[in-house]
């Protein structure tokens, strides 16, 4: 690969026009995002981080470099890194039982025996994930979570299966707590902040209110205008899942130490080279899901490839905000793209896109979309009907004209519940997917069947859903109706 890259690349201002007419044309409040470049060879780094539009669009501060963003669930990230560093320090090993360090921990239908810490990592619990209990601010509140979890059923048994856990993400963080003795904010900022030399990641919304931070945006009811979200966080218990908000900079010098195989720039050690390597090795193969971001999972990481090229990433999503993390191994190069609102998931893929082709001279795939022009397809019988987890109820159903649809309950909660919505189903480009588009300001959601541990499901995106329908397989039709479903601090 290249060494030194064009210094003219990294101008801030090149990028600031670029970023504006994205905003404009996807309605996006305000972007901040940036690139950093690690020389393999003289290990020096280039940077720079570029802003358009405003933090909220009520007081109409502008963004800027120093902007603070929150990243949602990409600080499972962080939470899996210091699972990784308490390995390195010999406190716990990935296949050690969860019960061994949480004893009180009690689930609804497992034994918490069968529980690895490998299995919270790679969102192959079982756990119904999207359980996002408030239980306070006060420094138990993971704590107080965990004992929350006596009623959390399991989707599948451990192992067995894939989906998206929040709420395993929260036991890690809770192990986190029991072995170092403080709470998981205090841990992050000792483990992570602390060593990496960053003062601008926070958890807690009086530690950001002092700085200019971007806030959510959402759709308002019956419009086609967003305005600021009426939450501004998500509750402070789903912390280890989702409650980081820090500057792009910091960020990026978080993916700096990944390059650098787990040291900063001056040698302080992040992780072990060894399980640095790990994080990023396949755990848990999702080729065969068609509804999947990825391709395979690692520890925290989501793995694929642009072009040969390997990629680990994650996104993030929290309310009425996005992000995406991206960390190119082979190139030296990382990406960060926060939006605050419009139809970011259009957006940040014109984004990234342009910095792959420019610092990598390689294309990103595209955002997902439909066939222009549906062709006739058919969606087997045995898959209409009835799915749930505990947050999220769809159902799949042929209309008289022989059309499918997708009705599906959906809340952010804590007073931003919207109702149920019906969605056209269509196949993708790819012939793989199947999706939804509840409205123009809304992103396409994957939508795709399989059988896991001898249970139907449907995956919504990287959510397993069981199928929960008693009437007949094909029936397409539920005297149950449609309950709304939580998403906050979502992938």
């Amino acid at each position: 690969m290249t060494a030194r890259l064009d210094p003219q690349i990294f101008d801030p201002t090149r990028w600031e026009g670029i970023l504006a007419d994205v905003a404009r044309r996807h309605q996006v409040p305000g972007i901040v995002a940036g690139v950093l470049h690690v020389d393999p060879t003289s290990d020096t780094e280039q940077r720079f981080v570029a802003a358009t539009g405003v933090s909220n669009l009520r007081t109409g501060v502008e963004t800027d470099r120093s902007t603070l963003c929150q990243i949602g669930s990409i600080t499972k990230l962080l939470t899996s890194t210091m699972i990784m560093q308490l390995v390195d320090e010999g406190k716990l090993e990935l296949d050690t039982p969860v019960s061994e360090i949480l004893p009180d921990l009690r689930l609804a239908d497992l034994d918490p025996a069968e529980l690895t810490v490998a299995h919270l990592l790679t969102h192959t619990s079982g756990i119904d994930g999207d359980l996002f209990t408030d239980t306070g601010r006060g420094n138990d509140c993971v704590e107080k979570y965990i004992a929350t979890l006596s009623e959390a059923k399991s989707l599948f048994s451990p192992g067995d299966g894939f989906s998206y856990c929040n709420s395993g993400f929260v036991i890690a963080g809770r192990i986190i707590e029991v072995i170092d003795e403080v709470t998981w904010d205090q841990a992050l900022d000792i483990r992570i902040c602390q060593r990496l030399g960053i003062e601008h990641m926070f958890t807690l919304a009086e530690d950001i209110i002092s700085h200019r931070h971007q806030h959510g945006h959402v759709v308002v009811p019956g419009t086609r205008t967003w305005a600021p979200a009426p939450v501004s966080q998500i509750t402070r218990s789903m912390g280890p899942a989702g409650l980081v908000t820090c500057s792009a900079d910091d960020l990026l010098s978080f993916g700096a130490a990944i390059l650098r195989s787990g040291q900063t720039s001056t040698g302080v050690p992040i992780l072990s080279e060894a399980s640095a390597s790990l994080m990023a090795e396949p755990q848990h193969s999702l080729i065969d899901q068609a509804a999947s971001t990825a391709p395979q999972w690692g520890l925290g990481w989501m793995l694929d490839e642009w072009e040969g090229q390997k990629l680990q990433w994650h996104g993030g999503t929290t309310i009425g905000n996005n992000a995406w993390f991206q960390v190119l191994p082979e190139a030296g190069l990382v990406f960060v793209v926060f939006c605050n609102g419009g139809v970011a998931p259009h957006a940040a893929p014109e984004v990234y896109g342009a910095f792959a082709r420019t610092f990598a001279g390689i294309d990103a795939p595209p955002a997902n979309r439909p066939r222009l022009i549906p062709p006739t397809f058919t969606i087997a019988e045995n898959h209409l009907g009835d799915y749930a987890d505990a947050s999220t109820t769809l159902t799949v159903m042929k209309t008289e004209d022989g059309t499918y649809q997708a009705r599906i309950g959906s809340s952010l909660g804590e007073g931003n519940d919207s109702p149920p919505q019906t969605m056209n189903l269509y196949p993708s480009e790819s012939d793989t997917f199947v999706f939804g588009r509840p409205d123009g300001l809304s992103a396409w959601s994957p939508l795709a069947f399989a059988n896991v541990g001898g249970r139907e499901v449907a995956y919504v995106g990287i959510r397993c859903l069981p199928r929960v329908d008693s009437a007949a397989p094909g029936n397409g039709t539920s005297e149950k109706p449609a309950e709304e479903h939580s998403t906050e601090a979502g992938a």
